[in-house]
């Protein structure tokens, strides 16, 4: 399989980085996971506006010519040389330097990986059960909001869920209440109100997550960016999560909790019927 090794066609097992490599160190740099449909990126200017503030933030700052059309052009142009047509990609951006914790320079590179998936987003058949997952917190920074390579967080909440039968387990922040599951942000029925955590309270800002809400909002749903409880979630009527790969999924149960799903299937129709 080929990848984007900074703008190159490159074999997926070529060596491209030494043991001096900071991925390898120190998990320097963040990623975006994104939606491929017909060759083309969905929702990429949500993603190219999050890569740009992740880039401000990690101080890892992009060349001039990687433009939102620059970065689409690989896409296509991967998608073409792979045969890719509909599934997921996968966007790396890494400090290309030496150093210790403290860098030589902030060089950026990326690298863009693609693999085959669906042709449209599906809402899962089984709904989702989920667990509990409290042994490490979402840190209370910025770096919630973006998908940093040091992914330990979300790497031992995977184990446990795996461990336990669960297909994933729910985050919490640092005051104990619900961030986000750990490979999808969660939205939470009670009666006509939908609710999903804040960016306040430190969940990843995701792409589907701000598509989700824009579309409600022009619809005309109850939608509300707010504190949620685990008490929020056991007397939920029903929750679903999101994610840019699979779109939405609905739960079935949560610590024994179990929900409905027929308000999840009217949105996701209005929201993801596409």
């Amino acid at each position: 399989m080929l990848i984007s090794y900074n703008g190159v066609l490159t074999r997926s097992d070529d060596k491209i980085f030494s043991s001096e490599s900071r991925i390898y160190k120190y998990g320097d740099g963040y990623f975006e996971s994104i939606k491929i449909l017909n060759r083309q990126a969905f929702l990429f200017d949500k993603h190219y506006n999050r890569i740009h503030r992740a880039a401000a933030l990690f101080k890892l700052p992009l060349k001039e010519r990687w433009t939102q059309k620059y970065f689409e052009d690989q896409i296509e142009l991967l998608s073409l040389k792979t045969g890719v047509v509909n599934g997921r990609c996968r966007m790396t951006f890494y400090r290309d330097a030496e150093g210790y914790y403290a860098p030589e320079s902030n060089r950026c590179g990326f690298l863009i990986e693609m693999t085959e998936g669906p042709n449209r987003f599906y809402l899962n058949d089984k709904g989702l059960v989920l667990g509990s997952f409290q042994q490490l917190l979402k840190p209370s920074n910025f770096t919630s909001f973006f998908k940093s390579l040091s992914c330990i967080t979300y790497v031992m909440a995977g184990i446990y869920a795996v461990e336990h039968n669960l297909n994933s387990v729910v985050l919490y922040n640092e005051n104990l209440r619900v961030s986000e599951i750990h490979n999808a942000n969660i939205f939470v029925i009670i009666e006509d109100d939908i609710l999903t955590p804040a960016l306040s309270e430190y969940c990843l800002d995701g792409v589907m997550r701000q598509y989700i809400i824009e579309k409600l909002k022009m619809a005309g749903k109850n939608i509300i960016e707010t504190e949620i409880t685990e008490e929020d979630l056991l007397s939920a009527d029903e929750v679903f999560v999101s994610n840019a790969s699979q779109g939405m999924q609905w739960v079935e149960s949560y610590e024994g909790k179990n929900y409905s799903f027929a308000k999840t299937q009217e949105i996701f129709a209005e929201v993801l019927g596409i």
